[in-house]
């Protein structure tokens, strides 16, 4: 179970970075925020605050309560991979 959640959480991690380079990218671009709860916060400092530090602290935690939550943090933490995968394929569409 640890390895797969390890994975998961690496996977996670992985696609928050990306995600939030090719958001940059995007908005760049002229595309606008699509997440309502940072969409406000796009060009303060908050948004890489958020994408960059409060992200990568929620998997830690996630990760330090792996014992505490159980096996079906394995299964909850398919959510958030597969979502994160999903925006950045839809990310790769939009801008290459």
């Amino acid at each position: 179970m640890d390895r797969l959640l390890w994975l998961q959480l690496i996977g996670i991690a992985a696609f928050n970075q990306v995600d939030y380079l090719m958001t940059l990218e995007a908005l760049e671009r002229g595309y606008k925020e699509a997440n309502p709860l940072l969409a406000s916060m796009v060009g303060t400092f908050q948004f890489p605050l958020v994408k960059l530090l409060l992200v990568p602290l929620l998997l830690i935690f996630m990760w330090q309560m792996r014992h505490r939550i159980g096996k079906s943090l394995v299964t909850l933490t398919w959510v958030p991979f597969a979502a994160y995968s999903m925006v950045v394929l839809y990310h790769r569409s939009i801008l290459f």
